[in-house]
């Protein structure tokens, strides 16, 4: 090489060497103004900072700055912490960060910042770097160069995803709450639950379930969307057995499930159409399933153990009175059937009076004609019969006459039912007097009122059956040559208690129960049909009282018997004076 090229390299060498210390130079300058700008906006925001001290004081909350293009420039640990970036190692801008959903609104409230320079407590959604959606709460405030020219904006950036949830799930249980208050029947309460939690869970499919124990059913009595009928009950309503189904294991264990993947699930009831996510919540009162509430989504792991618990808690806010509704559905249904049973009751006892007079009636007709006949007959040859054949003929007469009194008996019987005649007052005292006067008392029998008997409010032919069927028995089962036959009565404030006690052969006390039962004798007495002191206990029963009965066997007996007293306020039912 001469020295020609040697000068030539050197001077390039030189330049290029002058070209990297002006370079260097540039470098420098912009670091310099870079640190100065830096410094600059340090200073200012130190400034700011000793302006608003009261508020940055000890900041525990996530604290950001920004440019005016949105620029994150500074922030501290809890933003580190709440956002998931380094600004050390990450370049940021907050618009990044802003949820969809909220974007156009953060945009025109970042306008109103600029213009009016700060604003407080607003919230928005955010995503962090591992995608999590969050719920913050801004307080800003702008930052301005000494011509008053907006450089920056700063601000506290406070998490508030958990208050929100909790005042999100108050606001949820008080509207279900206000929803169900007062009602009572059990399709509104479940509707409205099903439309409730449906929006909360956004999804289109949400069933409340009840629980049918004797049956050992899993009955559905709301859908959301499902369409009902006028009384808003289901329509093509879904039973099935409690050994069934996800639903049916819940209602088996009383714990709560969330199924990720019902694909996976053998206990999973495949319908028209299958959903991959399911979650399911026992509504317990004091211990029990009582019901269930169940919603499915087309996508996998699309529940959470937050709305599970929500949804817990609305089931126990619900539990007493879904109780309640489901004890007034099941009382409604005892009450319809009860309703039939009465009508279809009703009707069988009016087919049956109706038979027992018209079986009496025709009864009674042959009766006569045969007795008629026999009469005739032994009339006719009263002089060629012998007297055996007399007392057979007799015999026939005796024979006829109890039929006729069974058939009456059995009439009168049947005829007493419900209490439907105008209840009047009825004087006793008088009534039984008159008994007196028309039943026939042996010479050797004397019969006493110890007192005077009440006016009383009821049905005048029944009540003369009650007495004259005691009186008559007292004075038939009296085998005492001197009897007595006393009446009296007592006033036991609600009843009246009625006795009549007579010194005759007395009964036996096996015989207490059996002697009120229909046909029922203790012994052969032609007289008697054996009916008589059954339509006596169902006449007493007719006026909601009790009868029973004392006895010494040879010493006499005792009937006892209450009728209760008609009232108005006060006792209608009083003793005559």
């Amino acid at each position: 090489m001469d020295n020609k090229q040697i000068e030539l390299l050197k001077r390039a060498l030189h330049r290029e060497k002058e070209a990297r210390k002006a370079a260097e130079r540039i470098l420098e300058d912009k670091s310099r103004v870079l640190y100065q700008t830096s410094l600059k906006l340090e200073q200012l925001l130190d400034e700011k900072s000793s302006q608003l001290q009261g508020v940055f004081e000890n900041i525990i909350d996530a604290y950001v700055v920004i440019d005016i293009k949105g620029n994150i420039l500074k922030f501290n640990d809890a933003a580190i912490h709440l956002l998931g970036y380094d600004i050390n190692k990450n370049e940021l801008n907050v618009l990044r960060l802003i949820a969809k959903e909220d974007f156009k609104y953060t945009i025109a409230s970042f306008s109103k910042l600029q213009t009016k320079g700060f604003f407080k407590n607003f919230e928005v959604r955010i995503y962090t770097k591992s995608k999590e959606v969050k719920w913050v709460s801004i307080n800003a405030s702008m930052v301005y160069d000494k011509n008053q020219k907006p450089i920056a904006a700063q601000g506290i950036v406070r998490d508030i995803t958990k208050e929100r949830e909790k005042a999100f799930i108050i606001n949820l249980i008080n509207r279900v709450a206000k929803s169900i208050l007062g009602k009572i029947d059990i399709y509104q309460i479940a509707t409205k639950l099903t439309g409730i939690i449906a929006q909360y869970l956004g999804t289109e499919h949400c069933i409340i379930y009840i629980i049918n124990k004797q049956d050992q059913t899993i009955e559905q009595i709301a859908a959301f969307g499902q369409k009902l009928n006028e009384k808003k009950q289901i329509i093509d309503k879904a039973i099935f057995p409690i050994e069934k189904g996800i639903t049916g294991r819940v209602v088996r264990t009383g714990i709560a499930e969330i199924v990720a993947d019902t694909s996976l699930d053998k206990d999973y009831i495949k319908n028209r159409k299958v959903r991959l996510s399911e979650i399911v919540v026992p509504i317990l009162n004091e211990g029990e399933v009582i019901g269930l509430i169940d919603s499915e989504h087309d996508q996998k792991n699309y529940y959470t153990k937050s709305q599970l618990k929500t949804i817990e808690n609305i089931a126990s806010l619900v539990a007493m009175q879904l109780k309640s509704a489901i004890n007034i559905r099941a009382r409604e249904k005892a009450e319809n059937k009860n309703k039939r049973l009465l009508k279809e009751l009703e009707r069988s006892n009016d087919e049956l009076k109706e038979y027992a007079h018209i079986v009496s009636h025709d009864l009674k007709s042959p009766l006569r004609s045969i007795y008629a006949l026999t009469s005739f007959i032994k009339e006719d040859n009263k002089e060629q019969l012998s007297e055996g054949s007399l007392q057979n003929f007799g015999l026939i007469e005796t024979t006829l006459e109890k039929m006729e009194l069974l058939i009456t008996d059995i009439l009168n019987y049947s005829s007493i039912g419900a209490d439907t005649s105008e209840k009047i007052a009825i004087n006793l005292d008088h009534l039984v007097k008159e008994l007196l006067t028309i039943i026939y008392i042996p010479k050797h029998i004397k019969i006493e009122l110890k007192n005077v008997l009440p006016i009383f409010k009821g049905d005048r032919t029944k009540l003369q059956q009650l007495f004259q069927n005691l009186i008559g028995n007292a004075i038939k089962y009296n085998d005492k040559t001197q009897g007595s036959i006393e009446i009296g009565v007592e006033d036991q404030k609600e009843y009246w208690q009625f006795y009549i006690k007579d010194n005759g052969k007395g009964i036996e006390e096996k015989y207490y129960k059996k002697i009120f039962e229909t046909f029922e004798k203790l012994d052969n007495n032609p007289k008697s049909s054996g009916i008589g002191l059954s339509i006596v206990k169902k006449i007493v029963e007719l006026y909601q009282g009790k009868i029973w009965l004392e006895s010494e066997i040879n010493i006499g007996t005792i009937f006892y018997f209450t009728l209760k007293k008609i009232t108005n306020g006060t006792t209608e039912s009083k003793l005559y004076k």
